[in-house]
């Protein structure tokens, strides 16, 4: 059975519409994780705060030539630096820190 041009774009249409609804719902679990993740931060929970991360994450300071692989690696280089460690930018929606990491792929 062929479908005529109306079916083909209301069929068209609902592919567009699910994956609006794909981005957004998968935009609102990775604001919620970056949420929980910049709270942890915020709170010195450096457990929760690592979870975003992938086990083979990988943290790099190209001035200084320092490279810590691992998720733990790079949670314990953090818990050794002093604890402000979050800048604020009322301006800037990421409030003035790093997002080059690598998110953890179910987010």
């Amino acid at each position: 059975m062929q479908m005529n041009d109306r079916q083909k774009n209301n069929r068209q249409e609902n592919d567009e519409q699910k994956k609006e609804q794909s981005s957004a719902g998968r935009d609102q679990v990775i604001r919620a994780a970056l949420d929980q993740h910049w709270t942890a931060s915020d709170a010195n929970d450096f457990e929760t705060e690592h979870l975003i991360y992938q086990e083979d994450a990988v943290l790099e300071y190209p001035q200084s030539c320092e490279r810590f692989r691992g998720r733990r690696n790079i949670q314990n280089q953090r818990a050794s630096q002093p604890s402000k460690k979050a800048v604020y930018c009322p301006t800037n929606p990421w409030r003035g820190r790093s997002v080059g990491h690598r998110i953890h792929p179910d987010l």
